[in-house]
C-alpha cells in the first residue's frame, strides 16, 4: 500500500468568485431557466410585501394613533407636547355632536369640525372616547387586517418559491451529475493513477450539493436582499433624507469591514474543500487497504497520518469559525449603534415637529430590515465560496480529457481486421506508470495465430502491464504494438 497515493495538490485555479466561472455556471441553469425567472419574479414580490410593512405601520400611527388635524385634513402626527396636542372630530355624525354639546368647555368648535386637548380626553366617559375615536378604531382595524393579509401573501408565496427554486435546483444537479459520470467513464486509466476514487466520489457527492446549495439560495436571495437594500434605501430618502443620509454614514464602515471579510474567509474555504478530499481519500485507501495494513502491523502510523490529517481540516474549520465569530456580531453591533443614533436624532426631530411620529418607528424598522440583508449577504457568502471552492473543483475534472489518441496510419481496413486475429507484435516497447519507475523496456516479441507464449516474473514485473496495454488501457512510452501488422494506437480501445 502507497500511504501518499493521491495528496497530490490539484491544479490551482483563479479567484472562486472569478466572472469566468461564473459564466460557465450559467449553461447548468439555461434548461431551467423558466423556473429561475418564475423564482426572481416571487422574490421581488416578497421584498416589496417587506417593504410594505412597515410603511402600514406608520400610516396607523400618523393617521390613526396619534394624528393631527388642520382645515379638515390630517396633516402630520402630534409631537409629544402634551399642552398642544389636540384631537379633531367632525360634527357630522349625530352622536359626537352630542358630546361636544355636553361638554362645550372642553371642545373649540370652528365649522364643521371640533377640537379637544388630549390631556382632557382622560376626563370623558370611556364610552363617550370610544365614540369620538371611532372612525380612528375602525382604521385601526382595516390596517390590521391589511397587515394580516400581506403576512398569509408573504407566507404563501414564500412556500410556492421555495419550491419552484428547489425543483429547479434538483433537476440542475440531476443532471450535472450525469453528465460528471459519464465524462469519468471516458477517461483514460492513467487518470484515475493519479486521482483517487475518493476524490473522485466527492466531487459527483458532495461537490455537487454545493452547487445545489448555489443554485437554491445564492441566485434567489441575492435578488431579494439586493432589492431590500435598493428598495429601503429609497424609502428611506423619500421619507426624510437628511436623516437618511445620516443613517447611510456607516455604510463605508460595513464595506470595509465586508471586504476584509471576503479575503480572509476565501482562501479557508478553498483549503476545506481540499482536506475534505484528502480525508476522504485516506479513508477509502485504509478500508481497501486494510489487508496490508493489519499485516504488517501499520494501524498505528496510519492513524498517526490519518489523526494530523484530520487536525488540519480541524484547524481551517475553526479559523472559518473565528472569523464569522467576528463579523457578524460586529455587523450586529454597527446596526444597534445606527438605530441607536436613530432614536436620538430622530427623537429630536419628533420633539421638534420636523417628522413625525410615525417617520420614525418606519425609520427603526427599515433600518433594522436594511441591516438584515447585509448580515445575510455574509451568511449567503459563506455558500457562495463553498460553492465556487466546489465549481472549480468540478470544472477542473470536466476540463481533464485524457483519452488515448487515435493516430492515423494512412487509409486502412476496418477495425475488426475482417474479424480474424492472426499475429500479434511488440516492438521494443518501452513504458512506465511514472516517469521516474520504468515498469517494461524494450521488450519484443511476434506471436502467430495458434502459438502460446509463456510470461513470468516477480511481482512488479510488468505481466500484467503487459495486458494493459495490449487492449489499450495505456499507450506504450516508446515503441509500437501491431495487431495484424496495425499499430493499435490507429484502433479505438473500444474496438
Amino acid at each position: 500500500m502507497r500511504f501518499d497515493f493521491g495528496y497530490q495538490e490539484e491544479q490551482k485555479l483563479g479567484k472562486p468568485y472569478d466572472l469566468k466561472l461564473l459564466k460557465r455556471l450559467l449553461p447548468l441553469a439555461r434548461p431551467q431557466w423558466h423556473w429561475l425567472i418564475s423564482s426572481v419574479i416571487l422574490i421581488i414580490i416578497l421584498a416589496l410585501l417587506d417593504l410594505s410593512l412597515p410603511y402600514v405601520i406608520k400610516i396607523a400611527i400618523d393617521q390613526h394613533i396619534v394624528p393631527v388635524h388642520k382645515n379638515g385634513k390630517t396633516e402630520k402626527s402630534a409631537t409629544f407636547d402634551q399642552e398642544n396636542r389636540t384631537l379633531q372630530v367632525s360634527l357630522q355624525d349625530r352622536k359626537i355632536r352630542k358630546i361636544v354639546e355636553d361638554h362645550a368647555a372642553m371642545f373649540k368648535v370652528k365649522g364643521h369640525h371640533a377640537t379637544i386637548l388630549h390631556r382632557d380626553l382622560r376626563r370623558l366617559d370611556p364610552r363617550d372616547l370610544i365614540q369620538l375615536r371611532a372612525g380612528d378604531l375602525a382604521g385601526l382595524g382595516w390596517l390590521t387586517l391589511i397587515y394580516f393579509s400581506l403576512i398569509l401573501m408573504d407566507f404563501g408565496m414564500n412556500f410556492v418559491q421555495t419550491l419552484i427554486m428547489e425543483y429547479a435546483g434538483q433537476i440542475i444537479m440531476h443532471e450535472l451529475r450525469l453528465k460528471l459520470f459519464n465524462h469519468i467513464q471516458s477517461l483514460s486509466l492513467s487518470f484515475f493513477n493519479r486521482n483517487p476514487i475518493a476524490r473522485l466520489v466527492t466531487r459527483v457527492t458532495n461537490d455537487v450539493q454545493n452547487m445545489h446549495e448555489f443554485f437554491t439560495n445564492i441566485i434567489s436571495f441575492f435578488f431579494k436582499d439586493l432589492f431590500l437594500l435598493v428598495g429601503i434605501a429609497a424609502l428611506l430618502l423619500v421619507m426624510n433624507w437628511k436623516l437618511a443620509l445620516a443613517c447611510f454614514a456607516v455604510l463605508p464602515v460595513v464595506v470595509f469591514l465586508a471586504m476584509g471579510f471576503s479575503a480572509r474567509i476565501r482562501d479557508v474555504f478553498r483549503e476545506l474543500r481540499i482536506k475534505v478530499a484528502e480525508i476522504n481519500t485516506r479513508f477509502a485507501e485504509t478500508i481497501g487497504g486494510i489487508k496490508v495494513i493489519q499485516s504488517f502491523c501499520r494501524e498505528a502510523e496510519n492513524y498517526r497520518f490519518f489523526q494530523d490529517l484530520n487536525h488540519k481540516n480541524y484547524r481551517l474549520g475553526m479559523r472559518q469559525i473565528h472569523i464569522f465569530a467576528v463579523f457578524m456580531p460586529v455587523i450586529e453591533v454597527i446596526g444597534v449603534l445606527t438605530v441607536a443614533l436613530l432614536i436620538y436624532f430622530g427623537g429630536q426631530k419628533v420633539l421638534n415637529d420636523q417628522i413625525s411620529l410615525g417617520v420614525l418607528v418606519a425609520f427603526i424598522s427599515y433600518i433594522r430590515m436594511f441591516f438584515r440583508p447585509i448580515r445575510d449577504l455574509a451568511e449567503k457568502y459563506n455558500i457562495l465560496q463553498n460553492a465556487m471552492a466546489s465549481a472549480e473543483r468540478i470544472f477542473y475534472l470536466l476540463d481533464s480529457h485524457e483519452t488515448l489518441p487515435l493516430v492515423e496510419m494512412g487509409p486502412l481496413k476496418s477495425d475488426r481486421s475482417d474479424g480474424v486475429l492472426k499475429n500479434i507484435t511488440f516492438e521494443k516497447v518501452t513504458f512506465a506508470y511514472h516517469e521516474d519507475q520504468t515498469i517494461l523496456k524494450n521488450i519484443s516479441l511476434s506471436l502467430n495465430r495458434g502459438q502460446t507464449l509463456a510470461i513470468v516474473g516477480p511481482t512488479g514485473s510488468g505481466k500484467t502491464s503487459l495486458i494493459h496495454l495490449l487492449i489499450r488501457f495505456y499507450d506504450p512510452g516508446s515503441g509500437r504494438i501491431l495487431i495484424n501488422g496495425r499499430d493499435i494506437r490507429s484502433m479505438t480501445p473500444k474496438s
